[in-house]
């Protein structure tokens, strides 16, 4: 009971933000965005010790304490302006899509639909990963996997503004299945992979330590031997952005998929370290992402 009306209260807390959002800027929503992402930084300090301690592990002695502390705070800003994006969703019409978002890699895009084996598309909770995803659906018809939060009427609601963008959903729990149909279909499939997968992940190295991760985007490129292209957006001057799609080097078959598929999922957690280096606070480092250790899954 306790936990029913908590959700009643989050879900009405939530629509009442969105309805006081889409009534200003989209300049103001940021600005404000980014305040309280400090009110929280500095007051309400909810997982900082996770960040500081991701980027001191990730980063080491090539950066300053003084350095980790500013991309901590700026992740919290970058963060809280994604999510009030995806708050404004309902407002954003294809053509303001467009002039938001400039893409570089679109021919990649088409190549992909002409060979008429769909793609398998990965992104990262890199920068406002939800608008890449609107950006996408412009060009191609594509479904997200995606799983189910707690609170089922926020979750829906968050739904509602991705379908209303033109993406399919996949429930998490019914992948497999879901997303080899999509893919005969010569359509798009999209997962963001980038947290901890626990015991069913692969491990990886990511930031020079081995992170558990989805095998999910690999396995079914491989199986449906369809191309696996891999988005990152990022924030450019005068509140837009821009997205760079790139096909994932493929590693040379052999007989072992597991192995393939360890190799096929190095190769584009490498893309995002190396993005994530360039732009450090673009990525999510409040997620316990080392979280599963190698040993735990012997």
């Amino acid at each position: 009971m306790i936990k029913t009306i908590q959700h009643y209260l989050e879900y009405a807390a939530l629509r009442c933000f969105s309805v006081i959002a889409g009534c200003l800027p989209l300049r103001v929503n940021r600005y404000i965005a980014r305040r309280m992402a400090d009110i929280v930084y500095f007051c309400i300090p909810i997982r900082r010790k996770v960040v500081l301690r991701n980027l001191t592990d990730s980063f080491g002695s090539s950066k300053s304490s003084a350095e980790i502390r500013r991309i901590a705070r700026k992740t919290y800003q970058q963060f809280a302006q994604t999510m009030i994006e995806l708050i404004c969703f309902p407002r954003l019409g294809p053509e303001d899509i467009k002039a938001l978002v400039d893409i570089e890699g679109l021919p990649i895009i088409e190549l992909a639909l002409r060979m008429g084996k769909g793609a398998v598309f990965v992104g990262a909770h890199f920068c406002n990963w939800e608008l890449m995803g609107a950006a996408l659906a412009l060009h191609a018809p594509v479904s997200f996997v995606v799983g189910k939060q707690e609170n089922s009427l926020v979750d829906d609601l968050l739904n509602s503004y991705r379908v209303g963008k033109g993406f399919k959903l996949i429930p998490l729990k019914m992948a497999l299945r879901g997303v080899m149909k999509v893919l005969r279909s010569n359509e798009f499939i999209a997962i963001v992979a980038d947290q901890d997968a626990h015991e069913e992940g692969v491990f990886v190295d990511f930031f020079g330590r081995p992170a558990s991760t989805p095998r999910g985007p690999a396995l079914f490129a491989l199986r449906a031997q369809c191309p696996l292209i891999m988005g990152h957006i990022f924030r450019i001057d005068g509140g837009r952005f821009k997205v760079i799609f790139e096909a994932v080097p493929k590693p040379e078959k052999t007989d072992d998929e597991q192995k393939d598929i360890e190799r096929y999922t190095a190769a584009y957690t490498k893309i995002l370290e190396n993005y994530t280096r360039q732009y450090p606070d673009h990525w999510l480092w409040l997620h316990r992402r080392w979280k599963t250790k190698p040993q735990q899954t012997t």
